[in-house]
């Protein structure tokens, strides 16, 4: 009968800050957690308690358990990876990380890794972004989400200056998921990736016809800048091309800053000469003025003179 009082006994739920949630009889629900011993004077906090002291956070002004993505071995995956979401959401990439990869370790998905994938774009640590995104179009290849994973790829070779690698990439995704669209928006992959290439070409074609460039041939372009720069003539657009491309575009800018700025100089000059001159002038012809009435003055007090010596 002890047995299968015990069985049945009433279970509660508390938290345990090991454990995680879990279940216990009621009539320990006030004792310590198991395998803990304690001072029989001493009483284990209450499951109310443990959940008034549990640390907590303020994010865009909204409270956020500080604990429930810590240290608890037992939540499911989808926990973490919706409390991910959230700090995502919240800006919090740091912490949205650490809740991505967690539940990649629990239980490998191929959209917690796209998540991690996304969140590593956002901090900017792109070698890791590749390493989680090759993994996932790897080992997930009909996944949902393998499409946008190989986006991140390209958009990373993108954003660091390897375009020929990016509109490789982005041919790939056009080609190999043409009906592809994204996870979070719904958009085209393919018209993506097109756009994305336009926008890459046109940009190299511009800044190099500025720079002195002729032509829309880009790999003719890219092998006469190749040349100019004494850099390998892949004619392709590689990471040192870019970017010595944009180096020498931004150059450009600043001596073309440099120019306007005393351009703007020499016309303030001009200005100020002109204004100078013009007062000259009006100064000279002042003084022209006044000479003329002085000596008009001073020939008819002369004839004046002459007339009084005359009459005496």
């Amino acid at each position: 009968m002890l047995a299968v009082s015990r069985i049945y006994a009433e279970k509660v739920l508390i938290y345990d800050e090991e454990k995680g949630i879990m279940f216990v009889d009621k009539d320990n629900a006030g004792t310590a957690s198991p395998g803990k011993k304690e001072p029989a004077a001493a009483k284990a906090p209450s499951a109310w308690a443990v959940q008034k002291e549990r640390p907590r956070n303020f994010t865009n002004g909204k409270t956020v358990d500080g604990t429930i993505q810590r240290g608890r071995q037992k939540d499911p995956p989808e926990v973490y990876f919706e409390s991910g979401l959230q700090y995502f959401k919240n800006g919090n990439f740091e912490d949205a990380l650490k809740n991505f990869t967690h539940a990649d370790s629990l239980d490998p998905q191929p959209r917690y890794m796209l998540w991690m994938g996304k969140t590593l774009r956002q901090v900017q640590k792109y070698d890791q972004l590749l390493f989680v995104m090759n993994r996932l179009v790897t080992t997930y290849p009909e996944s949902d989400v393998a499409d946008d994973a190989l986006f991140e790829i390209a958009f990373c070779y993108q954003a660091n200056d390897e375009y020929a690698l990016a509109e490789k990439t982005y041919r790939k995704l056009a080609e190999q998921y043409p009906f592809g669209t994204s996870y979070s928006n719904g958009e085209s992959f393919r018209a993506v990736a097109h756009k994305q290439c336009t926008l890459m070409r046109s940009e190299i074609v511009s800044m190099l016809t500025i720079l002195g460039g002729a032509g829309n041939d880009i790999e003719a372009l890219y092998s006469r800048f190749q040349k100019s720069k004494g850099l390998p003539e892949t004619g392709i657009g590689n990471r040192p091309t870019v970017k010595a491309i944009k180096a020498a575009y931004a150059d450009y800018l600043i001596a073309q800053e440099v120019l306007a700025l005393r351009q703007a100089r020499i016309q303030k000059y001009r200005a100020a000469a002109l204004t100078l001159c013009a007062g000259l002038l009006a100064n000279c012809l002042f003084l022209s003025i006044i000479n003329r009435k002085i000596a008009a003055r001073r020939k008819a007090l002369s004839m004046l003179s002459q007339t009084l010596s005359d009459l005496s």
